[in-house]
């Protein structure tokens, strides 16, 4: 699958985080664990509707015992991403005061 928009980017991010961790025989609990997040928040990342820190990303690869560019090592077309339309909202976190 080729993509061109940040859509595209984070659904094949969450596939190939997907992929390494049932590769690895881990669930999606025990990964969750591992990095220390909810496994809710896991699962938005694994269904490409978050955009994780690149600290969440090293610790994902830490846990699944591979690099970080593994990771990131998915077709993806670079060569149009910044003319294509913004499609990705930041989900809004409550803060408090």
């Amino acid at each position: 699958m080729l993509g061109f928009d940040d859509r595209a980017f984070l659904d094949l991010l969450g596939q190939r985080i997907v992929a390494l961790r049932m590769q690895k025989g881990m669930s999606q609990r025990e990964l969750a664990y591992r990095i220390g997040m909810e496994t809710s928040n896991l699962s938005v990342i694994e269904n490409g509707k978050s955009n994780p820190q690149i600290l969440t990303l090293v610790k994902i690869a830490s846990s699944l015992n591979v690099e970080l560019k593994e990771i990131l090592d998915f077709n993806f077309d670079y060569s149009n991403f910044l003319e294509a339309q913004p499609t990705y909202t930041p989900r809004k976190h409550n803060k408090k005061d």
